[in-house]
């Protein structure tokens, strides 16, 4: 199978495990390992979208506009704002509780995410560049 479809392929494995998961944790809230685990589901996924993007696709050309305003706003902007924000009003919705602790936590990974995502996109713009 071509490398590209294999991650695209593995891409969607781990998105549907992550649903999964956060569903078995929104059904069970008290559970907080299913809602671990759809985490680590997620970056898995998501690093794998970026492996499964076709090297001279419009992906890569987006992400030269993108890299263009650096990773501090990358990382805020994708990251925290959208993000994070995202994650805290979906988990609020589960939880019904901590909305505070709930929105710092989640922007606060949300920018970790963002700029964790910023190192791997550029790891391998520069491969695909070379």
């Amino acid at each position: 199978m071509e490398k590209i479809k294999q991650s695209k392929l593995i891409y969607i494995m781990f998105s549907f495990t992550s649903l999964i998961n956060f569903l078995v944790f929104w059904l069970d809230p008290q559970s907080y390992m299913y809602l671990v685990i759809s985490l680590i589901f997620f970056l898995n996924a998501c690093v794998f979208f970026i492996n499964s993007r076709e090297p001279d696709g419009t992906y890569w050309r987006r992400w030269e506009t993108i890299r263009e305003k650096g990773k501090w706003f990358f990382s805020v902007v994708y990251g925290s704002l959208i993000t994070g924000l995202v994650f805290s009003a979906i988990l609020y919705v589960v939880i019904r509780d901590y909305l505070p602790l709930l929105l710092l936590c989640c922007v606060a990974g949300g920018w970790l995410w963002g700029y964790f995502m910023w190192m791997m996109n550029e790891k391998r713009y520069k491969l695909l560049k070379k």
